[in-house]
Protein backbone atom coordinates (compact mmCIF):
# COMPACT_ATOMS: atom_id res chain seq x y z
CA UNK A 1 0.00 0.00 0.00
CA UNK A 2 2.96 2.52 1.08
CA UNK A 3 4.44 1.71 -2.36
CA UNK A 4 1.44 2.59 -4.09
CA UNK A 5 0.74 5.62 -2.47
CA UNK A 6 4.52 7.04 -3.35
CA UNK A 7 4.24 6.15 -6.36
CA UNK A 8 1.09 8.13 -6.70
CA UNK A 9 2.07 10.84 -5.23
CA UNK A 10 5.00 10.99 -7.25
CA UNK A 11 3.07 10.89 -10.41
CA UNK A 12 1.06 14.03 -9.47
CA UNK A 13 4.06 15.90 -8.49
CA UNK A 14 5.38 15.04 -12.13
CA UNK A 15 2.25 16.33 -13.47
CA UNK A 16 1.64 19.37 -11.63
CA UNK A 17 5.02 20.67 -12.40
CA UNK A 18 5.25 19.62 -16.34
CA UNK A 19 1.12 20.96 -16.27
CA UNK A 20 1.35 23.87 -14.23
CA UNK A 21 4.52 25.36 -15.41
CA UNK A 22 4.58 25.48 -19.14
CA UNK A 23 8.36 26.10 -19.02
CA UNK A 24 8.99 22.70 -18.12
CA UNK A 25 7.33 20.91 -20.81
CA UNK A 26 8.82 23.06 -23.54
CA UNK A 27 12.14 22.46 -22.03
CA UNK A 28 11.62 18.89 -22.14
CA UNK A 29 14.83 16.94 -24.22
CA UNK A 30 12.52 14.31 -26.75
CA UNK A 31 14.06 11.03 -28.22
CA UNK A 32 13.13 10.58 -31.98
CA UNK A 33 9.30 8.91 -30.84
CA UNK A 34 8.69 12.35 -29.23
CA UNK A 35 8.79 10.86 -25.41
CA UNK A 36 11.18 12.70 -23.35
CA UNK A 37 14.30 11.57 -23.18
CA UNK A 38 14.56 9.37 -19.04
CA UNK A 39 17.58 10.19 -16.98
CA UNK A 40 19.88 7.20 -16.40
CA UNK A 41 18.03 5.25 -19.60
CA UNK A 42 19.83 3.74 -22.71
CA UNK A 43 19.88 6.20 -25.68
CA UNK A 44 21.97 6.21 -29.12
CA UNK A 45 23.02 9.80 -30.20
CA UNK A 46 22.77 9.72 -33.97
CA UNK A 47 22.95 12.23 -36.51
CA UNK A 48 19.80 14.31 -37.56
CA UNK A 49 19.60 12.65 -41.15
CA UNK A 50 20.95 9.53 -42.11
CA UNK A 51 23.59 9.72 -45.14
CA UNK A 52 27.03 11.30 -45.34
CA UNK A 53 27.07 12.60 -41.77
CA UNK A 54 27.77 9.15 -40.28
CA UNK A 55 26.87 7.13 -37.55
CA UNK A 56 26.31 6.75 -34.00
CA UNK A 57 28.75 7.58 -31.22
CA UNK A 58 30.78 4.59 -30.24
CA UNK A 59 34.64 4.62 -28.56
CA UNK A 60 38.00 4.24 -30.70
CA UNK A 61 41.76 4.83 -29.49
CA UNK A 62 44.03 8.01 -30.19
CA UNK A 63 47.68 8.40 -30.30
CA UNK A 64 48.30 4.14 -29.93
CA UNK A 65 46.39 4.64 -26.53
CA UNK A 66 46.24 1.23 -24.94
CA UNK A 67 42.45 1.58 -24.14
CA UNK A 68 39.49 2.44 -26.64
CA UNK A 69 38.55 5.70 -24.50
CA UNK A 70 38.01 8.51 -26.92
CA UNK A 71 34.57 9.22 -28.30
CA UNK A 72 34.55 8.67 -32.07
CA UNK A 73 31.67 8.03 -34.79
CA UNK A 74 31.18 5.15 -36.44
CA UNK A 75 31.56 5.99 -39.87
CA UNK A 76 28.44 4.38 -41.47
CA UNK A 77 25.48 5.72 -41.26
CA UNK A 78 24.39 1.91 -40.93
CA UNK A 79 25.81 1.79 -37.18
CA UNK A 80 24.11 2.97 -34.34
CA UNK A 81 27.56 2.97 -32.41
CA UNK A 82 27.55 2.36 -28.32
CA UNK A 83 24.46 3.55 -26.13
CA UNK A 84 24.78 6.38 -23.42
CA UNK A 85 23.18 7.50 -20.07
CA UNK A 86 22.67 10.61 -18.89
CA UNK A 87 23.01 11.71 -15.04
CA UNK A 88 21.47 14.79 -13.31
CA UNK A 89 23.85 16.94 -11.39
CA UNK A 90 20.66 18.41 -9.39
CA UNK A 91 16.81 17.66 -10.68
CA UNK A 92 13.10 16.93 -9.62
CA UNK A 93 12.46 15.58 -12.79
CA UNK A 94 12.45 12.25 -14.37
CA UNK A 95 13.00 13.22 -17.87
CA UNK A 96 16.07 15.50 -19.15
CA UNK A 97 15.37 19.52 -19.49
CA UNK A 98 17.23 21.82 -21.99
CA UNK A 99 20.45 23.10 -20.60
CA UNK A 100 20.55 21.00 -17.62
CA UNK A 101 23.78 20.33 -15.95
CA UNK A 102 24.11 16.88 -16.35
CA UNK A 103 26.99 14.03 -16.97
CA UNK A 104 27.28 11.16 -20.03
CA UNK A 105 28.25 8.15 -19.64
CA UNK A 106 28.75 5.46 -22.20
CA UNK A 107 26.68 2.16 -21.39
CA UNK A 108 26.56 -0.10 -24.33
CA UNK A 109 30.47 -1.63 -23.51
CA UNK A 110 31.84 -3.36 -20.49
CA UNK A 111 34.26 -1.25 -19.14
CA UNK A 112 38.15 -1.41 -20.21
CA UNK A 113 41.17 -1.33 -18.47
CA UNK A 114 39.21 -0.50 -15.11
CA UNK A 115 38.25 2.94 -16.20
CA UNK A 116 35.38 4.81 -15.66
CA UNK A 117 32.92 5.27 -19.33
CA UNK A 118 31.97 8.79 -18.22
CA UNK A 119 32.82 11.10 -20.17
CA UNK A 120 35.10 14.34 -19.68
CA UNK A 121 37.13 16.81 -21.92
CA UNK A 122 40.74 16.83 -22.72
CA UNK A 123 43.16 19.11 -24.58
CA UNK A 124 44.35 17.24 -27.78
CA UNK A 125 46.14 21.06 -28.75
CA UNK A 126 45.16 24.61 -27.23
CA UNK A 127 42.35 25.49 -29.69
CA UNK A 128 41.18 21.69 -29.93
CA UNK A 129 39.61 19.46 -27.30
CA UNK A 130 38.33 15.99 -27.36
CA UNK A 131 35.69 14.41 -25.65
CA UNK A 132 37.22 10.88 -23.82
CA UNK A 133 36.00 8.70 -21.01
CA UNK A 134 37.56 8.12 -17.77
CA UNK A 135 35.75 11.00 -16.43
CA UNK A 136 33.94 11.80 -13.12
CA UNK A 137 30.72 12.88 -13.05
CA UNK A 138 31.24 15.48 -10.17
CA UNK A 139 34.39 16.91 -11.66
CA UNK A 140 34.09 20.30 -13.77
CA UNK A 141 35.40 18.26 -16.80
CA UNK A 142 32.62 15.92 -17.17
CA UNK A 143 29.83 18.53 -16.60
CA UNK A 144 27.49 18.86 -20.31
CA UNK A 145 24.16 20.36 -21.33
CA UNK A 146 22.01 19.49 -24.03
CA UNK A 147 20.29 22.39 -25.97
CA UNK A 148 17.90 22.21 -28.28
CA UNK A 149 18.85 22.92 -32.11
CA UNK A 150 16.53 23.24 -34.21
CA UNK A 151 12.88 21.18 -34.33
CA UNK A 152 13.96 17.78 -32.73
CA UNK A 153 17.41 18.49 -33.14
CA UNK A 154 19.88 18.96 -30.26
CA UNK A 155 23.52 19.89 -29.73
CA UNK A 156 25.23 19.28 -26.99
CA UNK A 157 27.32 21.38 -24.94
CA UNK A 158 30.39 21.89 -22.64
CA UNK A 159 29.84 24.71 -20.91
CA UNK A 160 30.19 24.13 -16.78
CA UNK A 161 29.86 26.42 -14.47
CA UNK A 162 33.20 27.68 -12.60
CA UNK A 163 35.76 25.79 -14.73
CA UNK A 164 39.40 26.36 -15.40
CA UNK A 165 39.08 25.17 -19.15
CA UNK A 166 39.37 28.29 -21.52
CA UNK A 167 37.33 26.96 -24.22
CA UNK A 168 33.65 27.65 -22.60
CA UNK A 169 30.15 26.96 -23.88
CA UNK A 170 31.46 25.12 -27.10
CA UNK A 171 28.96 22.90 -28.87
CA UNK A 172 30.15 19.19 -29.58
CA UNK A 173 31.02 18.50 -33.13
CA UNK A 174 32.89 15.91 -35.21
CA UNK A 175 36.86 16.61 -35.80
CA UNK A 176 38.05 14.37 -38.69
CA UNK A 177 41.57 13.24 -37.97
CA UNK A 178 44.38 12.44 -40.94
CA UNK A 179 43.21 8.45 -41.08
CA UNK A 180 39.77 9.60 -41.04
CA UNK A 181 38.89 8.92 -37.26
CA UNK A 182 35.80 11.13 -36.47
CA UNK A 183 36.51 12.45 -32.96
CA UNK A 184 33.84 13.91 -30.87
CA UNK A 185 35.32 17.46 -30.31
CA UNK A 186 34.86 21.05 -29.34
CA UNK A 187 37.31 23.76 -30.63
CA UNK A 188 37.41 27.21 -31.96
CA UNK A 189 36.50 25.97 -35.90
CA UNK A 190 34.23 23.14 -35.11
CA UNK A 191 30.55 23.43 -35.54
CA UNK A 192 28.13 22.44 -33.37
CA UNK A 193 26.92 18.63 -34.62
CA UNK A 194 23.13 18.42 -34.89
CA UNK A 195 21.96 14.71 -33.13
CA UNK A 196 18.69 13.29 -32.20
CA UNK A 197 18.58 10.56 -29.31
CA UNK A 198 16.76 7.35 -30.25
CA UNK A 199 15.82 5.35 -26.87
CA UNK A 200 17.63 1.65 -27.21
CA UNK A 201 15.67 -1.78 -27.20
CA UNK A 202 17.12 -3.54 -23.25
CA UNK A 203 18.86 -6.23 -25.92
CA UNK A 204 20.60 -3.56 -27.35
CA UNK A 205 22.73 -2.52 -24.96
CA UNK A 206 25.08 -5.11 -24.66
CA UNK A 207 27.53 -4.04 -27.46
CA UNK A 208 30.65 -5.49 -29.23
CA UNK A 209 34.10 -3.09 -27.48
CA UNK A 210 35.13 -6.60 -26.71
CA UNK A 211 36.88 -7.01 -29.99
CA UNK A 212 38.75 -3.70 -29.33
CA UNK A 213 40.72 -4.77 -26.67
Amino acid sequence: MKTSLLAALTTFVLFALTTTNPSVVEAQVLDTDGNPVEWSTNYYILPFVWGPLGGGLTLGRHNNSICPLYVTQEPSDLSNGLTVAFSPRISRLSFVTSSADLSIRTTGAAATCKLSLVWKIVPESTRLWFVSTNGNSNSPTSIFKIEHYESYYYKILFCPAQSPIPTLCKGLGIYIDDDGTRYLAIGDDIEPFRFVFKKAEVSQTQNYIKTMV
